[in-house]
Order: C-alpha cells, then sequence, then structure tokens
C-alpha cells in the first residue's frame, strides 16, 4: 500500500515510469517501494451512445499523508506521466482509515 489506479493511460506510459515514479514517491511519504502497487485498469468509456477516449486519471488510495504530501505526490505523477507523453491526467486521493485496513485478516 499505497495503490495508484491509472485510468485512461496506456500501459506502456505506466510501465515507463513504474521504477523512477515509486522511488520518487517512495522518498515523499517515507514508505517502501516494495509497497506499492501500479494498477492499469482496462476500461471502455461511452459518450452519446459512442466509444470515446477517456479522460487520464489516476486514483491514489493510501493512508493518510497530509496536504503537502498529496501537493507532492499528485505533482510527482504528473510531471513523470507528461514526461513519457501523456498530455494530461488528473489525481485524486482516496483515503483509507487504518483501524479499516486489513493484512492476512489482521489490523495493518
Amino acid at each position: 500500500m499505497p495503490q495508484l489506479r491509472f485510468h485512461a493511460i496506456s500501459l506502456d506510459y505506466v510501465q515507463a515510469v513504474s521504477q523512477p515514479l515509486t522511488e520518487e514517491l517512495s522518498a515523499i511519504i517515507k514508505c517502501a517501494r516494495e509497497h506499492f502497487v501500479l494498477e492499469c485498469v482496462a476500461s471502455t468509456y461511452v459518450w452519446d451512445g459512442q466509444e470515446v477516449e477517456g479522460h487520464p486519471f489516476v486514483e491514489v488510495y493510501c493512508f493518510d499523508r497530509g496536504e503537502e504530501a498529496y501537493d507532492r505526490m499528485a505533482e510527482t505523477i504528473t510531471r513523470h506521466l507528461k514526461g513519457v507523453g501523456c498530455p494530461s491526467v488528473d489525481v485524486t486521493f482516496l483515503l483509507l482509515e487504518r483501524r479499516r485496513y486489513y493484512e492476512d485478516g489482521l489490523h495493518f
């Protein structure tokens, strides 16, 4: 944990940024790289009855790290994705509560 879910972003882009991105995010929130999960979500987007390209966005599931950390993480994610050709990206943070997070049936 944390988990980054990439929507409407190519697998090639995510693969290209995976190592440098997790290294930088790890330093920002002081969390081992091995705890990061990166997932490319395959979705079909529809508008007015037609299949369309989705707008690139990243959902970040994590424990509360504070506003400064979110600002730095969002800037880092955006910079890395734009660096490999993603024209625009939105980033949203979904906060997990430690008391409701279990690993192998035990509180984290």
